[in-house]
């Protein structure tokens, strides 16, 4: 196969496999749980960034090649609160403030974390947060996502027989 034939072909496969996920992500929001029982947000800052960085100092890294989207939102929710299932296009860090909240993973692994404690969110991994106390809960959420990414992507329900 000559190059430029796998190059064509490596383009075809490209524009499949970009169209099959837009439809799984169409029928993965047709589906999905929305989120459930009382809950408020406040949106704190959304911004781009100037510049782009290369941090590695242990135990942290951050790399960004180009400009990227930094959101943060204050939310509080009552007990029975959940998030309903989701996932992410970027990190995504969960700062307990009040209360607690317990995250579920795909996996049914799951984590419960008590103010003050924090909890980063696997990028592109369905999650599902829900405060399973009986206080309210309050946390604030900061976003790092490719420029025009969606802040949520809602998917299918149906792990671990939780929503």
């Amino acid at each position: 196969m000559s190059q430029r034939s796998r190059r064509q072909y490596r383009t075809l496969m490209a524009v499949v496999a970009l169209t099959a996920c837009m439809v799984l992500a169409a029928v993965g929001i047709a589906a999905a749980t929305p989120p459930g029982g009382t809950s408020t947000a406040v949106v704190l800052a959304d911004g781009n960034t100037a510049n782009s960085v290369n941090i590695n100092i242990d135990p942290t890294k951050l790399r960004t090649k180009d400009s990227v989207e930094v959101f943060q939102v204050s939310q509080t929710a009552a007990a029975g609160f959940t998030s309903g299932w989701h996932k992410h296009a970027g990190p995504t860090i969960v700062n307990i403030t009040a209360g607690s909240l317990t995250f579920y993973e795909a996996d049914c692994t799951t984590t419960t974390v008590t103010a003050p404690g924090a909890y980063i969110e696997t990028t592109g991994q369905a999650i599902l947060a829900r405060n399973e106390g009986t206080v309210g809960a309050a946390w604030v959420t900061t976003q790092i996502l490719p420029v025009g990414a969606p802040r949520r992507i809602d998917v299918d329900p149906g792990f671990c027989g939780v929503a």
